[in-house]
């Protein structure tokens, strides 16, 4: 009895599956059909399932060489490439046996619909790229290699960004920082922070400021873009890392000390070079009502300090004049101040033995404000001070020649073009223009006979 149970309920689920497997079951059959043809399998970015081999083959091949007619770019990270066309191999048949194998389904399982799959390409990176991704030691190659794989393979046209290291696989400390009070006009400063903060310098690798500042207004951030660029200067010269361009900003801010401030514009900037054998990365933050900069990286067996030697500027006396002024007013217009030379030195020393060295690093001069005194110009008449400059004796006699010469000629009377002295000549003595003995001239040029 079970036996022949057996065999009716084997009899039935036979005729049943041949029921589904015929065309009298028209409308499973349909949706099994527009499942497949909706699966949207690709493969490099292009639509296949409905594609043969041969046919998949001839379509990639045809879109790899519409591909590499144009060049896409690498960016991100402070790295801007050019990927150039042939450093790129694309293997389209095996690619397509790959796509082939993960589609296709089991005779006995025809009632599964084949999975949807977006593969792509499979491609090989030249040597060159790989070296040229290798110089910016901030990069994580392996896994910048395998996003542009994964973009390249898909025959994407944008630009691929970059992936930068992991700095928290590293052990790092922090090798310097600098924290100080926000005192200037805090414009776009969160937006200057979010573009430098967490940047990481390969070894190395320069790093500029400028580079970072794209669509950020100079102009109108200009004191505070100077303010964060001397910040950073400031843990810099804590490190070894060599310094290849700084601006002085020429006055003393209300910050950091004179020769640490740096000035940031358009066609000055702040650069410096990762020198330690490991990246190392720059974290800035707002803590409270000051800005915190710090710099991480692998520690080194050196330690780095650096002073300022400053020299004080005495300022000048500039006089003006105005005939406004009563004679011998003076009116005080601006009060003097000093300026200063700063000279900024750094010391780098072994941790483990006397060796020391210093380096000037930068010297900066900032101007004094000189002392402006306003006087009248209008000379006092009852003034008859005498410039020592023109107290000379020249002709040996002992007295100044200027206050002789006034005092033998305090009246002098032209006649016939003559200067004549109103002192009367000595006594016997015929004058030179032939006066009687004892005549002389009056003030007046009247001959007087001294004889009566």
């Amino acid at each position: 009895m079970k036996i022949i149970w057996k065999t009716v309920v084997l009899v039935i689920l036979t005729s049943f599956l041949f029921y589904l497997w015929s065309s009298n079951f028209t409308p499973l059959q349909r949706h099994v059909s527009a499942e497949s043809e909706s699966s949207g399998s690709s493969v490099g970015g292009q639509q296949v399932e409905s594609l043969d081999r041969d046919e998949i083959i001839s379509l990639l091949n045809s879109k790899v060489m519409e591909w590499k007619q144009t060049s896409i770019q690498l960016t991100g990270n402070n790295v801007d490439i050019t990927l150039e066309p042939g450093w790129f191999t694309f293997d389209v048949e095996s690619t397509v046996k790959q796509f082939k194998d993960q589609t296709s389904t089991a005779w006995y399982a025809f009632w599964e619909s084949a999975p949807t799959v977006h593969l792509p390409l499979q491609v090989v990176v030249s040597p060159e790229l790989t070296a040229l991704i290798n110089e910016n030691g901030h990069l994580d190659t392996e896994a910048t290699l395998e996003v542009i794989k994964n973009q390249v393979g898909m025959l994407f046209y944008e630009p691929i960004e970059t992936v930068a290291l992991d700095m928290s696989l590293f052990q790092v400390d922090r090798i310097a920082f600098d924290i100080e009070e926000i005192t200037i006009n805090p414009n776009n400063l969160n937006e200057i922070i979010s573009t430098l903060n967490e940047k990481v310098i390969g070894n190395g690798e320069m790093f500029s400021i400028n580079e970072h500042m794209e669509g950020i207004n100079l102009e109108s951030s200009d004191e505070t873009i100077n303010f964060v660029a001397s910040m950073i200067y400031s843990a810099v010269l804590q490190t070894n890392f060599e310094v290849v361009e700084r601006h002085s900003q020429g006055k003393i801010p209300n910050y950091l000390e004179p020769g640490i401030e740096a000035k940031i514009s358009r066609t000055k900037d702040l650069k410096f070079i990762n020198t330690n054998n490991a990246p190392a990365s720059i974290k800035i933050s707002v803590k409270g009502s000051e800005l915190l900069v710090e710099i991480y990286s692998v520690p080194t067996e050196t330690v780095v300090e650096y002073q300022v030697s400053e020299k004080e500027i005495t300022p000048r006396t500039i006089y003006r004049y105005s005939s406004e002024l009563k004679p011998n007013e003076e009116e005080l217009m601006q009060e003097g101040k000093p300026g200063l030379r700063a000279s900024v030195y750094r010391t780098i020393s072994d941790k483990a033995g006397p060796y020391e060295k210093e380096d000037l690093v930068s010297q900066d001069y900032y101007p004094p404000v000189n002392r402006i005194v306003l006087k009248s110009s209008i000379v006092s008449e009852t003034s008859t001070t005498q410039d020592p400059d023109f107290a000379i004796d020249m002709n040996g006699d002992g007295l100044t020649d200027i206050n002789d010469k006034s005092s033998r000629n305090t009246s002098p009377v032209v006649e016939s073009g003559k200067e004549h002295s109103n002192t009367t000549p000595p006594a016997n003595e015929e004058d030179s223009d032939g006066l009687p003995e004892g005549s002389y001239f009056d003030k007046a040029g009247n001959i007087i006979d001294g004889s009566k």
